[in-house]
């Protein structure tokens, strides 16, 4: 089952690839995802190294006999 000739094909903001859309909700969506995804990560890494770096270097030092 294909598309009709002349129909539209829907436009998803979620998946769209167009760098370069014009699509207002498109833009304010990547902008948002890029802005979340920045913020989420950095906190995830700066708590990720704050427990893990202490307990690594704990480890680390009970096995080496320090």
């Amino acid at each position: 089952m294909g598309v009709l000739p002349g129909a539209r094909q829907e436009h998803r903001y979620q998946t769209c690839r167009d760098g370069d859309c014009r699509n207002y909700i498109c833009r304010i969506y990547k902008e948002g995802y890029e802005a979340g995804h920045g913020a989420g990560f950095g906190a995830g890494v700066a708590e990720g190294r704050a427990e893990g770096f202490a307990e690594g270097y704990a480890e680390g030092c009970a096995s080496s006999g320090e």
